[in-house]
C-alpha cells in the first residue's frame, strides 16, 4: 500500500515524525507536508503563483517534499506530480491541537483529509489535543493513532467523506482503549478578542483569547467526547444535503 502522509504544522512537526513511525508496516509511506506551518488556512489553494517544492533527505522518512503551501496544495501535488505510485491511502497529522467541532472549518489538517477524499482515496485527519499542563506524548500519541487506524482500515464509511480523529490531553492509560464515534458538534468557537491601541486609538490591534475548552456544546459529539477524556471518532460527510426550507426559484 502506497500512504500520502501530511499536515498543517509542517514538515519539521513533532506530530509528522509520530504518524511516520505509526504507519510503519502498513506500507511505504510517502512524505508531502508544507514547508512551514498552516494551522488555520482551511482549504486554501494556492492558485495565482508557482508553488515551490524542495526535496529533502531525511534520516527517517527517506525523501520528503516540502512544499512552499497549503495542506490541501500538498495532496493535489503527491497525485498529480510528485508520487507516481497510486496512492491507496492519506493520512494528514498527527496535528497539534485538537479539530473538533467546528475546527473542521478552519483546519489545515482536516482539510488535506478531505481534498483525498475528494479524489476517491481513503483519507483520515488525525488530531492531538493539547492542553497546558501537559507535556505531549508523542510516542504514546503513534500508539493510539495506530490502534484506531487498524480499526478503522478495515471499516467502510458510511459514505463520501473521509475519518476524523481526535485524541484527549491526556491519553487513555489502557492498551485497547474504547473509541466514540460521535458527530461534529455545531456549536461555535468562542469569540474573544484582546484589543490594543496605539498611536493614540488610530491603530488598534487585536489578539485572539477565548479558551478552546470554554464553548457551549451539545451532547454526544466530537468536542464533549474529547473534552472528557475520550477518542472522538466521525465519519465527516463531504456533501451533506439541504435539509431545511426549500430554496427560492
Amino acid at each position: 500500500m502506497n500512504i500520502l502522509l501530511t499536515n498543517d504544522d509542517g514538515c519539521d512537526a513533532p506530530g509528522l515524525e509520530a504518524a511516520f513511525r505509526a504507519l510503519s508496516g502498513l506500507g511505504r509511506v510517502h512524505v508531502v507536508a508544507p514547508a512551514h506551518e498552516h494551522s488555520g488556512c482551511s482549504h486554501t489553494l494556492t492558485l495565482r503563483r508557482n508553488i515551490a517544492v524542495h526535496r529533502r533527505s531525511h534520516a527517517e522518512f527517506g525523501t520528503v517534499f516540502a512544499v512552499d503551501g497549503t495542506p490541501a496544495d500538498c495532496v493535489r501535488l503527491a497525485l498529480a506530480e510528485l508520487v507516481t505510485e497510486p496512492i491507496s491511502l492519506v493520512i494528514s497529522g498527527i496535528n497539534r491541537g485538537a479539530n473538533a467541532g467546528v475546527d473542521h472549518y478552519y483546519s489545515g489538517t482536516v482539510a488535506a483529509a478531505r481534498e483525498g477524499a475528494f479524489f476517491g482515496i481513503r483519507s483520515m485527519a488525525i488530531s492531538q489535543a493539547v492542553r497546558r499542563e501537559l507535556e505531549i506524548n508523542w510516542k504514546e500519541t503513534g500508539r493510539v493513532a495506530r490502534f484506531v487506524l487498524d480499526l478503522l482500515l478495515n471499516e467502510p464509511l458510511p459514505g463520501p467523506g473521509f475519518w476524523s480523529v481526535n485524541l484527549p490531553a491526556p491519553l487513555p492509560s489502557e492498551p485497547a482503549p474504547s473509541i466514540h464515534r460521535v458527530p461534529i458538534a455545531v456549536e461555535a468557537i468562542p469569540n474573544a478578542f484582546t484589543r490594543h491601541e496605539r498611536d493614540g486609538g488610530d491603530l488598534v490591534e487585536f489578539g485572539y483569547g477565548a479558551s478552546y475548552w470554554d464553548r457551549p456544546v451539545s451532547e454526544p459529539t466530537d468536542f464533549s467526547v474529547l473534552r472528557d477524556g475520550g477518542i472522538a471518532v466521525s465519519a465527516v460527510p463531504l456533501f451533506v444535503p439541504f435539509s431545511g426550507r426549500e430554496a427560492p426559484h
